[in-house]
């Protein structure tokens, strides 16, 4: 399971209401993605909630739908996506993001789990990395700068 971590100068309840906007991810999403995200439930965030989102991953269409696992406010948050890409199996994955308060705001740790097989994350591995770290520092870059 790949973790990510990053640190935010901004206080835990800022970084996990942001971060639990869904619909916002596409402001701090790899812009490389030109993510798109559609609010299914509609209402106020919490487990169960749906989104239904589109962009592109190495370069590839792709179409997910996303439901909110984990509600924890300030601490985790979680989302179980299963991705649709034409032509291939779907798969699914959750990204597991816990919020540590630190002495300068938010240590945000990301753990990816999902059902590919290990040898395809490996593969995958440095795309996935890249993917992760660019949309981390971009959450990072929207929050210190007051979103």
């Amino acid at each position: 399971m790949p973790t990510f971590k990053i640190d935010v100068h901004a206080a835990p309840e800022a970084v996990f209401d942001y971060l639990a906007d869904v619909s916002r991810h596409t402001e701090w999403a790899n812009p490389k993605s030109s993510m798109t995200m559609e609010d299914v439930s509609g209402g106020a965030p919490g487990v169960g909630h749906t989104y239904r989102s589109t962009g592109l991953f190495t370069g590839k269409r792709v179409s997910a739908d996303i439901e909110v696992t984990a509600f924890d406010r300030p601490r985790h948050f979680a989302l179980r996506t299963n991705q649709h890409q034409e032509g291939k199996k779907d798969v699914w994955y959750e990204n597991d993001y816990e919020l540590r308060a630190n002495a300068g705001g938010t240590t945000v740790v990301k753990t990816l789990t999902g059902g590919l097989s290990p040898l395809i994350f490996f593969i995958a591995g440095p795309a996935i990395r890249k993917d992760a770290m660019a949309s981390l520092r971009n959450l990072k870059a929207k929050l210190e700068a007051g979103a």
